[in-house]
């Protein structure tokens, strides 16, 4: 079956886009037996600390051609210096004595130093670094999972022409639903951009919502969800996103283990595998390859 490609993205912070990308990857590669790339094209790096610890930071640190930094410099420059193989850090996490953890699960890391390509790529409007060089280092992979910025600049865009489909991570709340309507249109239009370019039609690629931080207080965020719901039926009409666009369930609810869990460097099925974190991950997990094998 061909590697899928998804990029969890919203162009507002704070909404547990890592925490999908880390959690859900992590469940992929150990529950569902599923080898599973994590790619961090964010300079905040967020992916890249939660799963890797001091050893391979400090690597990181100090030569950030080991990351995903180099695949940009080389779209950018028409160098060659990416080299895959000793960039992807395979099994993570990694135990204190050395060995892997889930040994389906890998990283690409990101580096700080992707601060400076922005810059660049607008000053070029490259969009193909992702897609030209690392699609045809990823058919090993079942799943390959992209943790974007909080934004839709030059780096996300990079994402949004490699990804097959986007995920998008979401709280439940009004200023949600506004973003979520406008950030729709601006990865309609870009999607237009791509299809001119490859001289063909795809269809939207919004393909599925996860529920973040959800907590069962009165009705406000059901009143939110049911929002969201309509809003994404309008969505679908107007084509701006996939016809079977859904809102994955289980919601993940609020839980200080899945907080925890990052600061161990550790998903929060091995940091705390009887939690509610790590029973809503695993449940989501199940909903999310279903989801996203039926519309593939």
């Amino acid at each position: 079956m061909a590697t899928k490609i998804i990029a969890f993205i919203n162009f507002k912070g704070g909404v547990g886009k890592t925490s999908n990308v880390v959690n859900l990857g992590a469940c992929l590669a150990k529950h569902y037996n599923k080898k599973t790339l994590i790619i961090d094209i964010d300079a905040q790096c967020n992916s890249t600390f939660w799963l890797l610890k001091r050893k391979h930071l400090s690597s990181i640190i100090d030569d950030p051609s080991k990351t995903v930094f180099q695949v940009f410099d080389d779209g950018l420059t028409g160098t060659d210096n990416f080299d895959f193989d000793s960039s992807v850090v395979r099994g993570v996490p990694v135990s204190d004595s050395g060995y892997p953890l889930i040994s389906n699960l890998d990283i690409l890391p990101a580096s700080i130093d992707l601060l400076g390509i922005e810059d660049r790529l607008a000053e070029h409007h490259v969009y193909t670094c992702l897609y030209d060089v690392l699609k045809p280092q990823i058919k090993e992979y079942d799943y390959v999972l992209i943790d974007c910025p909080p934004n839709i600049y030059g780096i996300s865009k990079n994402a949004l022409y490699f990804a097959d489909y986007y995920v998008v991570p979401y709280l439940p709340d009004y200023l949600s639903l506004s973003g979520f309507r406008l950030f729709s249109k601006l990865v309609s239009n870009f999607q237009n951009q791509i299809n001119a370019k490859r001289n063909k039609k795809l269809s939207p690629r919004i393909c599925a919502v996860i529920i973040n931080r959800y907590k069962k207080v009165g009705n406000v965020f059901e009143h939110s969800i049911n929002e969201l719901k309509l809003e994404m039926r309008t969505l679908k009409t107007q084509k701006l996103i996939h016809t079977c666009a859904d809102i994955l369930t289980p919601f993940i609810r609020d839980c200080v283990k899945v907080a925890e869990s990052s600061n161990m460097h550790q998903p929060v099925t091995l940091y705390s595998e009887k939690s509610i974190g790590a029973y809503d991950y695993f449940m989501l997990t199940d909903a999310f390859i279903s989801h996203i094998e039926e519309i593939i």
